[in-house]
């Protein structure tokens, strides 16, 4: 099986859910002509909206714990010895820069964590899922955007 590059596995990461977010949106005409048809009145429209938007989105709180146990597992497996991590003060070089990387998931970080690529190694039976997932998220909590 060929090796994709780091572009082409991002395209994919990326294409995959967007993909399906475009099904999500699509409309039909009928279903358009029925919302137009049954529109309630703007007064009760916003309310409606409103109260679906802070139901719809709620903001989950960072886990201290989470993020406590994997700046302890970022620096103590030596992570900043090649990556640059602001709240780890971690300046290494020789790995991308994990300040900054608007591309970064949780998912992501999880698998080249867990099976490396190029000169990342890979960890997997050396950490445990559960602290690879705690690297992973305290990463994405406190990477700098």
């Amino acid at each position: 099986m060929a090796k994709l590059g780091l572009t082409a596995a991002a395209l994919a990461v990326v294409a995959i859910p967007a993909s399906g977010l475009l099904a999500d949106r699509a409309v039909s005409a009928e279903t358009a002509a029925e919302a137009t048809t049954s529109t309630p009145a703007p007064d009760a429209q916003t309310a409606a909206h409103a109260g679906h938007e802070a139901a719809a989105s709620p903001v989950a709180a960072a886990d201290p714990a989470r993020i406590a146990n994997g700046r302890e597992l970022f620096n103590n497996w030596s992570c900043s010895a090649c990556h640059s991590l602001s709240d780890a003060k971690a300046s290494g070089a020789v790995g991308p820069s994990l300040d900054g990387d608007t591309n970064l998931t949780e998912e992501f970080i999880v698998g080249r964590v867990t099976h490396g690529q190029g000169a990342m190694p890979g960890f997997d039976g050396q950490m445990t899922p559960e602290e690879i997932a705690d690297v992973a998220y305290y990463i994405m909590q406190v990477a700098a955007k």
